[in-house]
């Protein structure tokens, strides 16, 4: 299967989950629309889009999953990342969590030194907070520290 396949398959899941979601808004009328035309002609155009990428496939390069994987080792790093991130920022708070996210996106997936990824990541979490908590008065998860 190739790029191109696959791209296709994609778009057409897509447009059918799509089309399927804005089937259940309301159409409205031609002079006062509903919220569902724009979502269905969108999923439609993407069905249509997958279903001509599908057939009409010129190429016969085959996809190399082992390098793909390879290759997007670093956004699912990200992602992982992201979600213990915000999973724990209810928990430990906003100063701790982003301060700990920091600095293990810097030092496990940006590969800097370690002394770098600290004083970064605490320069980075105790601005953003003060900024946020202390100047602009934004309520931000205390978690444990009660900060």
């Amino acid at each position: 299967m190739t790029k191109e396949r696959v791209g296709s398959i994609i778009f057409l899941v897509f447009g059918i989950y799509g089309l399927v979601l804005s089937l259940q808004l309301p159409m409205g009328s031609w002079s006062e629309p509903g919220a569902g035309p724009f979502p269905l002609m969108v999923s439609i155009l993407l069905c249509l889009s997958g279903v001509k990428m599908f057939f009409s496939e010129q190429g016969t390069v085959a996809i190399d999953w082992r390098t793909i994987c390879k290759q997007q080792q670093t956004p699912f790093q990200i992602v992982v990342l992201t979600a213990v991130f915000i999973a724990a920022l209810d928990r430990l708070g906003y100063l701790l969590t982003s301060t700990l996210y920091l600095f293990t996106l810097l030092f496990w997936v940006s590969r800097y030194k370690v002394w770098i990824s600290v004083v970064i990541a605490v320069s980075i979490g105790i601005g953003s907070w003060y900024v946020f908590a202390k100047l602009l008065a934004t309520p931000l998860p205390e978690g444990w520290l009660k900060f």
